[in-house]
Parts: structure tokens; sequence; C-alpha cells
């Protein structure tokens, strides 16, 4: 194993350890997980919000309503391979 993919492994796990503090992902904000992992990393990495739609019935009108639910949030951070080269990976959270 090199120096790079220790490097991306120990990014990793930091950024799986700061997210593994939030009890519900879809109470957090992409300023919080930003700020928390610029502290942490030393970057302010990319941070995307998916959402999905999803159909609810209203049972007192028999109307469906559709509505966006957060369905991942991927974080994408950079690491300097052996080359001296910047390279960029993602991590991405399923939020239930």
């Amino acid at each position: 194993m090199g120096v790079t993919q220790e490097v991306k492994d120990l990014r990793t796990k930091q950024i799986n350890d700061f997210m593994s503090q939030f009890d519900n992902l879809n109470e957090t904000d992409t300023e919080v997980i930003s700020e928390g992992l610029q502290q942490i990393l030393g970057e302010s990495p990319g941070i995307d919000f998916e959402y999905g739609a999803e159909t609810v019935l209203n049972e007192s009108t028999g109307e469906e309503e559709i509505k966006g639910a957060l369905q991942k949030i991927h974080i994408f951070y950079t690491y300097t391979d052996e080359e001296d080269d910047l390279r960029v990976s993602k991590i991405s959270y399923i939020v239930d």
C-alpha cells in the first residue's frame, strides 16, 4: 500500500467519523458539513445533496402529493498522489 492509499484511507476515515456524529442526516445542511470537514481536512470539500421524488397519499383527502426527499449526500475531497498530482475522490451516504 503506497502513501497515496494511506492518505486516501485516512481522509475517508476522518470523513466517516465526522458524518457518524449526525443522528439524522435529513436535518443536516451543507454549511455544517463543510465547516466541520474544513476544520478536519484543511480544505472545504464539495458537497452534493441528491433528492428523489416520493409520492405520499393524503388519507383525509385521498389525493396524492409528490414531495422531494433527500436520498444521498455525496462528499468530494482531494488528496495528492505519488507524482504530486491532485486527485479527487467521493464518498456517498444513503439517507433514510
